[in-house]
């Protein structure tokens, strides 16, 4: 794994069409941002939902019932707004190939725009790709959400409950731009295939029979195909 301060450099060239590589269409910015930004919103409230059922259906049952008095342990919450993003990146980066530890794999880090983002310099199958985007959600939101199902029946700190639920909630607004990304390549790029970036710009192809995908352009700095999680 490597680490960049500053932006992603972007590459000029393309892939060109007679090897084969086939553009990956996205909504415009403002679109793009709209769409994740109502897919962000509608997330939480599809988890409180749900908590809120489990809580209705365990309060009909005379188990976990909470104290209107206890205070709020502001730590964990502070804890988890201040680790989901780095460790929604390290997920990510865990389904890289290598489990992320190759040079292939960089974090980048970048102050002036108060980001923080990891990619992959190389190609990967639609699989792992869809599995690595989509992968934070489950881990973050998911599992939270399934163990605070289960602590409704089981006794266990408080303060471990509210680091799930903020960890669960705001973990669950980052991924619109993951879950869009998802359904517009479940969309456009078949199963058989492996998914690359050059310039900013997504591209696909299919794998031959040999199971090996050959490199139709170089960047102009790293010499690899970008393959960007931001």
């Amino acid at each position: 794994m490597r680490f960049r301060f500053g932006g992603v450099p972007r590459e000029q060239k393309e892939p060109s069409a007679e090897k084969e590589w086939y553009r990956i269409h996205s909504p415009s910015s403002r679109l793009g941002y709209l769409l994740a930004g109502l897919i962000g919103l509608a997330l939480p409230n599809l988890l409180c939902a749900w908590l809120s059922a489990v809580s209705v259906f365990a309060a009909r049952n005379g188990v976990g019932e909470v104290s209107v008095e206890t205070p709020v342990p502001w730590g964990p919450a502070i804890l988890a707004l201040s680790l989901f993003i780095p460790i929604h990146e390290l997920i990510h980066a865990l389904w890289h190939p290598r489990l992320g530890l190759s040079p292939q794999t960089v974090m980048v880090i970048w102050p002036a725009k108060l980001r923080f983002g990891v990619y992959y310099e190389g190609c990967m199958t639609r699989r792992r790709w869809l599995v690595m985007r989509i992968a934070p959600l489950v881990c973050l939101s998911g599992i939270p959400a399934g163990l605070l199902t289960l602590f409704r029946y089981v006794p266990t700190s408080f303060a471990l409950e509210v680091f799930l639920q903020v960890l669960m909630l705001v973990n669950g607004i980052g991924p619109g731009g993951d879950v869009l990304a998802v359904i517009w390549v479940l969309l456009q790029v078949p199963a058989r295939a492996r998914i690359c970036f050059c310039s900013g710009k997504a591209y696909w192809r299919s794998v031959p029979s040999s199971g090996k995908v050959g490199v139709s352009f170089r960047s102009s700095e790293e010499g690899d195909i970008r393959s960007s999680q931001q």
